[in-house]
């Protein structure tokens, strides 16, 4: 075999070869990139509820309902942070018309400090029945003492478990029950919710 047809083969042989290589980095390139879109965590969802939930499961639900839009999604408090979640015209809660305590405002008074219930210990109440019973004489401040005694039950074993706090969370409701405790509170909540979030995909900067 001739000097120049052993050069061309192997000139042949590299190019294979190289051809090879860079057709195996492609596929590892493209195993390496991940194409999954990233979900938005959607913060006024509401919880889902498991077939047999126990106290504090239920009490979440209460927290959403009554407590969360004041009070946050995480317990806390209503920050700049929390209210930049709502459409823009709803983010001002003090505004005219809203809850800043003039006569023609359509909403209850809201303080201007709204303290958070989630990371702080709750150390002044010792035992549930001392938080129950705070919650029942003081929440919600449109309307203290307005839910049932289950749902204030349900909703401090709720913010001690989220505390930290050790608490009985064994026994469990069937889930049918649920529509006596929140079904009406929850159908309002959702409608309101929605309402919101047509009104901010139709709302124009300011």
């Amino acid at each position: 075999m001739s000097s120049a047809r052993r050069l061309i083969i192997l000139s042949l042989a590299m190019a294979a070869l190289i051809s090879v290589l860079f057709h195996q980095a492609a596929i590892g390139s493209a195993r390496t990139i991940d194409l999954t879109p990233t979900s938005t965590l959607d913060r006024l969802a509401t919880p889902v509820m498991p077939a047999s939930p126990t106290s504090i499961d239920i009490g979440r639900m209460v927290y959403y309902i009554n407590c969360m839009p004041c009070h946050g999604d995480k317990g806390q408090g209503l920050t700049d942070e929390w209210r930049a979640v709502w459409v823009e015209d709803h983010q001002d809660c003090w505004a005219r018309g809203c809850h800043g305590g003039r006569r023609d405002d359509e909403g209850f008074p809201l303080s201007r400090t709204v303290p958070p219930v989630i990371g702080t210990g709750l150390a002044r109440f010792q035992t549930v029945d001392a938080l129950v019973d705070f919650l029942h004489q003081t929440q919600p401040p449109q309307h203290p003492g307005r839910l049932t005694n289950d749902d204030y039950q349900a909703v401090a074993l709720f913010l001690l478990h989220e505390n930290g706090r050790a608490v009985e969370a064994t026994d469990r409701v069937d889930a049918t029950g649920l529509i006596a405790l929140s079904v009406g509170g929850l159908i309002v909540f959702g409608l309101g919710l929605a309402w919101l979030k047509r009104r901010s995909g139709r709302a124009a900067p300011r």
